[in-house]
């Protein structure tokens, strides 16, 4: 019975001790700044530890989460002078959300020399050694170890007996809102609700500008052929694309790369299947095989325009002309064949 006793005063009071070295007894004692706290309510784990002078002290920032609690900031610590060496307090703050008595999870702390050892110092030539490399430093063995035993809170819920047997219901709006406004703060969420509005508005018409210049949907939303559409709409682009004269002015890359753009995006709509995934060579593969075999023209203008795009081909106007003339001529061409 005597036996019980104390050690469940031990385990509650957290209380270890460890022999450091021949008459040098460390100590750490854990304590919770109040046995019951609300439910979301921040509390404290306290962690005392004797320091020996010439000390380093290594802990962990936060303390190991758990169902229903876990750390809610950093930890803090301060220190005051004991006898040859000082006592070094270190202050955990918790949140738990679970109701009930929710265990607090235990922490190791180790000391070792303070030696060569770099960190925020404080009485007697003791320092705050870093912990990231104590967890994984394979001399762990050569530090001694300061188990701080785990402790156990109660949290309360914040619906009382009392709120329940008196028939607990939700407030109404008014309750909740209230008449008492902040017209400061009211202010200034309109103000920036207004500015948010005005500054999404252009993006919002852009897009419904684009989804109405989109060719292929306006055409599905008036019930022509998209197929149709699609065709014309790469025609028209590759005009555009001619009457700009970039190979005119020198940017040849420019001038291949909207050109090879054009008829790509016109043959990914010819399969479903021959998405953006493909290279311009995967393309015109699978375009080989499925729709127009005898265009070998086409593949060789669009080889040349993936070694203008990555490469250092630089062609001259009249090829560059030349090559967009057989992406078109094949475009133009391909409306009989896809039909």
């Amino acid at each position: 019975m005597h036996l019980a006793l104390a050690l469940s005063w031990v385990l509650l009071a957290g209380t270890t001790t460890v022999s450091l070295a021949a008459q040098i007894s460390l100590e750490a004692t854990g304590s919770l700044s109040a046995d019951t706290v609300g439910q979301g309510d921040v509390f404290e784990l306290y962690v005392e530890i004797r320091v020996p002078s010439g000390s380093a002290v290594y802990f962990p920032d936060t303390v190991p989460s758990a169902f229903g609690l876990e750390s809610f900031r950093a930890v803090d610590w301060e220190s005051e002078a004991f006898g040859d060496g000082g006592i070094l307090t270190l202050n955990y703050p918790l949140i738990a959300f679970q109701i009930g008595l929710i265990p607090v999870p235990g922490l190791d702390v180790f000391i070792g020399p303070a030696t060569g050892i770099e960190g925020p110092s404080f009485h007697t030539g003791s320092v705050i050694g870093e912990w990231d490399g104590v967890a994984t430093d394979s001399g762990l063995e050569a530090l001694e170890q300061i188990p701080v035993a785990r402790q156990a809170v109660w949290i309360a819920s914040p619906i009382q007996l009392g709120d329940i047997s008196a028939g607990l219901e939700p407030k109404l709006p008014s309750d909740v809102l209230g008449a008492n406004w902040d017209w400061l703060s009211l202010v200034v969420i309109v103000s920036l609700s207004i500015v948010l509005l005005v500054a999404i508005a252009p993006m919002v018409r852009k897009m419904l500008t684009d989804q109405g210049d989109n060719p292929v949907l306006h055409a599905t939303s008036l019930g022509r052929d998209p197929a149709l559409v699609r065709w014309q709409a790469a025609l028209d682009e590759l005009d555009r694309i001619l009457s700009l004269g970039l190979h005119l002015n020198e940017d040849v890359e420019e001038f291949y790369g909207r050109s090879s753009r054009a008829v790509r995006t016109y043959v990914e709509g010819l399969d479903t299947a021959w998405g953006p995934s493909f290279t311009s060579s995967e393309l015109m593969l699978q375009l080989c095989r499925g729709v127009n075999g005898s265009s070998v023209n086409l593949y060789g203008s669009m080889d040349v325009a993936e070694v203008v795009k990555f490469g250092r081909l630089r062609p001259d106007a009249d090829s560059a002309e030349s090559d967009w003339r057989v992406l078109r001529n094949w475009v133009e061409e391909s409306r009989t064949i896809e039909s």
